[in-house]
């Protein structure tokens, strides 16, 4: 079992009501080594041009598949339809931000880099089309492919997120939202990378760290459409009875000043 797989591993199970089977699709076994993938770990990978190689990234451990074409949208399908669970991202040159989507209408955007990194995609839908987007073409890398079929539930601490962000004039933001979760020791747990809409809306799902300190600590970074950082990150705190066990989502509005590109007002709603 590759790196970082062990910790996704045990989110899914500890999210999976029985019935449940979980797969990894790790194109190390059986070995995975030529273009047009086809049908692999019970993924059909031909609706899009899937290739198997090892471009020996920081992360990688064995073999990962790319687009073998110049494109900028790929798909795959779960032959079993079920619940995408995580996967390892990277890619080749440079950095971009990743989005997955499903046919069962759920999406999730991370930014990504030359370094393999473990990606929890907080759904929890059964899907068979997923939906791969990367602005970088032909570089982006996948790895450990897990998915659930049968009965599946949320991770503990799963929550939707909507956030509304505006200049102090009233004009909407536009880029993208970085949320990050502070641990008890200083490290970072990545939530996701939001895009911000036309409106300044940006939306998905979190998985929040329920088990570290109260109260509970996140950053929140402005990133603009060239996913450069837009002025210093913003940390605030939480209170874990903030998060009773029926809690199902966060609604956000944030206010940022145009001439400091600082938050001025955070004012956070909470979903039962």
């Amino acid at each position: 079992m590759k790196k970082y797989i062990f910790l996704a591993l045990v989110f899914a199970l500890a999210a999976a009501e029985a019935p449940a089977q979980t797969t990894v699709a790790n194109f190390d076994s059986p070995v995975c080594g030529r273009k047009a993938v086809g049908v692999y770990q019970g993924i059909d990978f031909s609706l899009s041009p899937w290739d198997c190689e090892n471009p020996g990234l920081t992360g990688q451990t064995g073999t990962s598949i790319s687009w073998y074409h110049r494109i900028y949208s790929g798909d795959f399908k779960l032959q079993t339809p079920g619940n995408l669970l995580s996967l390892s991202a990277a890619t080749s040159s440079g950095s971009g931000t990743l989005t997955i989507s499903t046919d069962a209408g759920e999406s999730f955007s991370h930014s990504i880099n030359t370094t393999f990194q473990p990606l929890l995609t907080g759904f929890t839908r059964a899907a068979s089309v997923i939906t791969v987007k990367y602005p970088g073409g032909r570089t982006i890398e996948l790895d450990n492919i897990m998915y659930q079929t049968g009965s599946v539930s949320a991770p503990p601490g799963t929550l939707n997120l909507s956030a509304t962000l505006t200049w102090d004039d009233g004009a909407p933001v536009v880029g993208s939202l970085n949320l990050s979760q502070l641990t008890g020791t200083g490290s970072q747990l990545q939530l996701g990378t939001f895009a911000i809409d036309s409106s300044g809306i940006a939306s998905g799902s979190v998985i929040i760290g329920l088990t570290q300190p109260d109260p509970l600590t996140f950053q929140v970074v402005l990133l603009g459409t060239n996913n450069a950082a837009l002025g210093a990150p913003a940390t605030f705190q939480v209170s874990k009875v903030m998060f009773p066990s029926n809690l199902t989502g966060i609604n956000a509005k944030i206010v940022l000043s145009k001439s400091t590109t600082t938050i001025k007002s955070f004012d956070m709603g909470l979903v039962p």
